[in-house]
């Protein structure tokens, strides 16, 4: 019998968590709410009555053997603390794997969510078969798991690859939900391709939108972009630039042989691409540009599922 895992994907918005078999595969999954109102304490009921009941669900004589948590924000190894995440009030100093454990009776990784995003498309996804891969998300922010020589890239502080947080624009860019100025994720995630599209608008110049500047979002923009809007393409050109001369410099410094691109902006892959690539093209020295394999996620939301099946088998 194949052996079988829990693992929880918990976002700012949403909870996504799955039964996973060895393989990868997702036999049982739920999917619930994170932001209700609810403290710390009540979601983390929840989540466990979910567990469980996956757990329930799990095949004869497979139960499953342990259960991976991936968080966003910043962790604690050793102690296996949620320090802080700044997109969940509330939860800090958080003690995961006790809470968990405890709660569930089986060993619990906790890992940060773009780890495990990462985790799962390497393992599963578009970068199989690969050794030095980026995997990076375009949401809310850019996120960012690192994966060289088969093994997940954490350097000294347990706290790389916040890619998103690279300044293309300090002196004079926009203020990043960090709190500094021209952070990559103000021009290459969701919300920074909505705050351009904005600010577009308020200058006047020409579109053929004609909603409220408050509904501009990365969906609205990809099917504008599909009419040959201006504002739209010219979004989706910048974004692509800055994500260009990020992922060069990265490239040019370890050596990568791939970058997988997903999140809910990579919908728009079409229009960003053209001038990510041309600045690959233009300026990465490290091999022939062509070698680079520039990838988009297979597995998407489910990638940190399929990761923390990966990690929860390690346990």
């Amino acid at each position: 019998m194949n052996k079988t895992y829990l693992t929880m994907d918990v976002g700012g918005t949403n909870v996504n968590a799955g039964l996973v078999d060895g393989e990868g595969r997702i036999l049982a999954r739920r999917h619930f709410p994170t932001r209700t109102g609810r403290s710390q304490h009540d979601l983390t009921i929840d989540m466990v009555a979910n567990l469980k009941e996956l757990a329930s669900e799990a095949p004869a004589g497979a139960s499953p053997l342990g259960l991976a948590v991936g968080l966003p924000g910043w962790i604690n190894y050793e102690e296996g603390v949620l320090v802080e995440a700044p997109n969940m009030p509330g939860w800090v100093n958080v003690p995961v794997v006790k809470i968990f454990s405890e709660a569930l009776n089986m060993p619990v990784r906790l890992e940060n969510d773009s780890n495990m995003y990462a985790l799962g498309e390497w393992s599963r996804g578009a970068g199989r078969g690969l050794h030095n891969l980026l995997v990076i998300t375009l949401g809310t922010g850019v996120g960012g798991g690192l994966i060289l020589n088969d093994e997940l890239w954490y350097g000294s502080f347990s706290s790389a690859v916040e890619i998103g947080h690279i300044p293309i624009e300090p002196e004079n860019g926009a203020i990043c939900g960090c709190g500094r100025r021209g952070c990559l994720e103000t021009v290459a995630s969701a919300t920074g391709m909505s705050r351009l599209g904005r600010e577009w608008l308020a200058a006047g110049r020409p579109t053929i939108y004609t909603g409220s500047p408050e509904d501009l979002n990365t969906k609205v923009l990809h099917d504008l972009a599909l009419e040959g809007d201006q504002m739209a393409l010219a979004v989706f050109r910048r974004a692509g630039e800055a994500l260009g001369m990020i992922l060069t410099g990265i490239i040019n410094l370890l050596g990568l042989e791939g970058i997988v691109i997903g999140g809910g902006a990579a919908r728009a892959m079409d229009f960003i691409e053209p001038r990510l690539w041309e600045i690959l093209s233009n300026h990465v020295v490290v091999t022939r540009p062509e070698r680079i394999k520039l990838l988009r996620c297979q597995l998407d939301e489910d990638a940190p599922l399929a990761g923390g099946a990966v990690l929860a088998g390690r346990l």
